[in-house]
């Protein structure tokens, strides 16, 4: 898994998740994903995806924060993906946070926090003030505060059918105001390209990475039927 994880420079976990969450070929002898349709990868107007590497899921994810951050006026931030095999929403890029923050929300479930419910409603949430919102468990409330989060704005990552996999979330350590109507439309904008983008990485990248792994561990076992 090291491997195929190596060659096409995604995380052993996330390739993991794919493994467990995919169903398996139809044919042991035969390709993983016959009959997939292959797309050209997604432009973006946010980054140079060439600049970054072709399929790096990590410096999208990297310029999605940065741009993200830009727009709401703050220096902290976090970058979530659905979790494939836990569901929920776990963090990928981070910028800003203490330990102890990424810690206690490095997976979050349905509910209890504004990424959550950001992403049950796919639509964007602004809490102005941590200290007050109701949307937070006690327990989520402190340990946002702990980490000097007074507010944050959560803006979800959507495909081309509306599908979330994905938040980007900017925290700031005062009060914060509404966005306003082009800081929305901005992150709207960053949100659909981006999401289409990991949607094209889950259906391109991802699954080239698992079937270099059925290929490898049909090598390995016809390896094994040779020594015998």
């Amino acid at each position: 898994m090291q491997r195929a994880s190596q060659r096409s420079h995604i995380k052993v976990r996330t390739l993991a998740d794919a493994l467990v969450t995919t169903p398996g070929p139809d044919r042991p002898d035969g390709v993983w994903f016959p009959r997939r349709v292959r797309h050209p990868e997604p432009s973006l107007s946010f980054t140079d995806v060439h600049r970054a590497g072709s399929g790096n899921r990590g410096g999208v994810l990297g310029a999605v924060l940065s741009r993200t951050i830009a727009v709401v006026g703050t220096d902290t931030g976090n970058v979530q993906l659905a979790d494939r095999a836990r569901g929920g929403l776990s963090i990928e890029k981070h910028t800003g946070l203490t330990p102890d923050f990424v810690d206690s929300f490095g997976h979050v479930g349905r509910e209890g926090t504004s990424c959550a419910l950001a992403a049950r409603d796919v639509t964007q949430v602004t809490v102005r003030d941590v200290e007050t919102h109701p949307v937070f468990t006690e327990p989520a409330r402190h340990a946002i505060l702990a980490a000097g989060s007074r507010a944050c704005h959560s803006a979800p990552l959507t495909t081309a059918s509306g599908l979330c996999v994905g938040m980007v979330s900017a925290h700031v350590d005062r009060p914060l105001r509404e966005p306003t109507a082009a800081q929305h439309k901005a992150l709207d904008a960053l949100g659909r390209e981006a999401g289409r983008w990991i949607a094209w990485h889950d259906h391109t990248v991802v699954l080239d990475a698992l079937e270099h792994l059925h290929v490898l561990g049909r090598a390995a076992r016809g390896s094994r039927l040779r020594r015998s």
